[in-house]
């Protein structure tokens, strides 16, 4: 059984792990974590949101999310930026526990709807979103620009 929890300002050790994961997870060889002073700027943000997930007292996975606010309507969406699951306990609902915490995290906030940006190769992040209950976007590309630094 895992806890899911939300990451709160004196929790930038385990932020820490968590994004050291992640990288790690995605193959980077130099896996790379902001300042101290940064997460705590992060943790402290309202419009940012870490959870994760433990077992047995030990991090096996969580998620980021922006909260979105829209300038059109006052209504907001939130965007899942990441979300990454140790392999020992993939397959085991921890990843689903994640999403519906953020689902409900997000309706607490009234928001719209969760955004998931992927990459068109993603196919384990693709089955995995569908499984969830999220629904491709059929008019949805992902542009980007890449920006040159000062």
């Amino acid at each position: 059984m895992s806890l899911i929890r939300r990451l709160h300002i004196n929790d930038i050790e385990i932020a820490k792990e968590l994004f050291l994961f992640f990288q790690t997870d995605d193959g980077i060889a130099t896996p790379r974590v902001a300042s101290s002073e940064r997460l705590e700027e992060l943790l402290a943000d309202d419009n940012f949101c870490i959870l994760v997930a433990f077992a047995d007292g030990k991090l096996i996975g969580g998620l980021t999310a922006y909260v979105l606010k829209m300038y059109k309507r006052n209504s907001i969406k939130v965007m899942l930026y990441e979300i990454g699951v140790k392999p020992k306990y993939r397959r085991k609902g921890v990843g689903r526990k994640l999403v519906e915490n953020l689902k409900t995290l997000s309706a607490e906030q009234n928001a719209e709807e969760i955004l998931i940006p992927t990459t068109a190769n993603n196919s384990n992040g693709k089955e995995f979103y569908k499984a969830t209950g999220g629904i491709l976007s059929a008019d949805s590309v992902t542009y980007k620009y890449i920006l040159e630094k000062k």
